[in-house]
């Protein structure tokens, strides 16, 4: 049979249908009859070349094999995602847009800041495909306007993406063209695997289903991966189907978790989730990843970056500006699964780890034996608690750098005081949340701490966001 599609129509060309003078429209054939050059002027206009880029939903074959796999097609929901702003820009310009931005926020600050030098954004090697780690809200909706997706006729689509308040829907991303690829499989399947094993899904709007939430996260070095289901409540019989086909279709898939979490609960406080209990439903613990010359495992209740490339050029960076000779004592403080604490102690005499979270620790000191590091030891517990409690046992009276990196609601409690009791010589302080790394900053500087330094780091290319690091020194 001749293959029509090469001729320039489809076989289910309009012409066979009866036009208002009762003979046949010839609707399709006018196109190809167009001059050349009204052709040739018309293929030159950019917006005319992407119209004819149609809409693509990932939804993957039941044998789990995905649909699309490059990255170098634009996002196809870039501008209603409005995650990546500044995705369809040169990756110059975008980096000039960030160190333009952070010199406005030091401006801002006030004069505490006006000797600071703003080294330029760093960039990152990875610009498209560096994402590891995203939490999804799962959205449905049907596609004839039904409310059950039992009515005949009526098909249920899974959505997997952002929730978009301006538009008060969430967002499917697709394909998105920053994360991984091996998260980008795993999520076209969850669509369809969703809808398959008829898990329900939260509604605002109703208050009921089950599934709100999904986390993946990916390693860069082995393409491993784990899910964290988020759900309003504990139902492993409904969950460990889905699980299983998953984790058969995908054995690159470590496990999956379930993780109860009360409809509505702030997500403001993220570590405080992390400290959540997780259920295994199928598979097995941690994920592995590699910074520089180290192996770590992470749990999956414990931090981990979204880039990891960018995230080894900063430890780098920490290493380089501290100049270690090997006499030194180091205390990184929040030190999550030990990443900083581990490449600095390769340079000096000590180092010493403090983070609340119990996960992270337990991690950091699987970490120090699985590289074979004996000069880093690990405490968890609340960060200026420990620290007084350290020094009041004669285990910790000085250091001679003080490494920080904490979370949204920065330094808790005495814990810039307890740093300045040890006496650094110089802080390094990273900090993603600006408001409150310029409060904690003015605290250092009237404890005699001048901020010298602030070096930026493209950590997510695309979007407005990137980590500042910020070198003190002691007056």
């Amino acid at each position: 049979m001749k293959d029509l599609s090469k001729i320039g129509f489809s076989s289910r060309s309009s012409s066979t249908r009866p036009d208002k003078r009762g003979g046949f429209s010839d609707k399709t054939y006018r196109r190809e009859r167009e001059p050349r050059s009204a052709r040739d002027n018309r293929s030159d206009r950019g917006s005319d070349r992407n119209s004819d880029i149609q809409p693509v939903r990932l939804i993957t074959t039941k044998s789990g094999v995905s649909e699309r796999v490059m990255h170098e097609e634009q996002c196809r929901v870039l501008e209603k995602c409005g995650s990546c702003p500044s995705l369809d820009i040169s990756y110059k310009s975008q980096l000039m847009q960030k160190t333009a931005d952070l010199k406005s926020r030091v401006q801002k600050a006030g004069t505490d800041f006006s000797n600071i030098v703003i080294k330029d954004c760093v960039e990152s090697e990875d610009r498209l495909g560096y994402r590891h780690n995203v939490k999804l809200v799962v959205s449905e909706r049907m596609s004839f306007g039904g409310r059950s997706s039992q009515k005949e006729g009526n098909k249920r689509w899974i959505d997997l993406g952002f929730y978009r308040q301006s538009l008060n829907e969430v967002v499917d991303i697709g394909r998105c063209p920053i994360q991984s690829n091996t998260m980008n499989d795993i999520m076209g399947w969850l669509r369809t695997g969703i809808r398959l094993h008829n898990v329900s899904v939260y509604t605002l709007k109703n208050k009921t289903g089950l599934l709100q939430n999904v986390v993946i996260r990916t390693s860069r070095h082995t393409r491993q991966a784990i899910l964290i289901f988020i759900v309003t409540k504990a139902d492993l019989a409904t969950l460990r189907p889905l699980a299983r086909d998953i984790a058969e279709k995908y054995m690159n898939v470590q496990g999956i978790y379930m993780q109860v979490v009360a409809p509505g609960r702030s997500a403001q406080n993220e570590d405080e989730k992390q400290n959540d209990n997780l259920t295994l439903i199928v598979g097995q613990d941690l994920l592995e990843e590699k910074f520089g010359n180290f192996v770590f495992k992470f749990s999956a209740a414990s931090y981990m970056s979204i880039n990891p490339m960018i995230t080894n050029r900063i430890y780098s960076r920490i290493e380089e500006l501290l100049e270690l000779t090997g006499k030194e004592t180091v205390v990184d403080l929040y030190s999550g699964a030990g990443g900083i604490s581990l490449t600095l102690a390769q340079s000096a005499r000590e180092v010493i780890g403090i983070d609340h979270s119990a996960s992270s620790i337990k991690d950091a000191l699987r970490n120090a034996k699985i590289n074979e590091v004996k000069n880093v030891d690990f405490y968890e517990g609340k960060v200026d608690e420990v620290l007084q409690k350290l020094n009041s046992e004669k285990r910790l009276q000085k250091a001679e750098a003080v490494i920080l990196n904490p979370a949204r609601s920065g330094c808790e409690g005495k814990t810039i005081e307890q740093i300045v009791a040890l006496e650094p010589k110089t802080v390094v302080y990273l900090s993603t949340f600006f408001d409150i790394l310029f409060r904690d900053l003015k605290s250092f500087k009237k404890a005699g701490y001048e901020p010298t330094i602030f070096e930026p780091f493209d950590t997510a290319p695309g979007t407005n966001n990137y980590e500042v690091l910020c070198y003190l020194t002691k007056k």
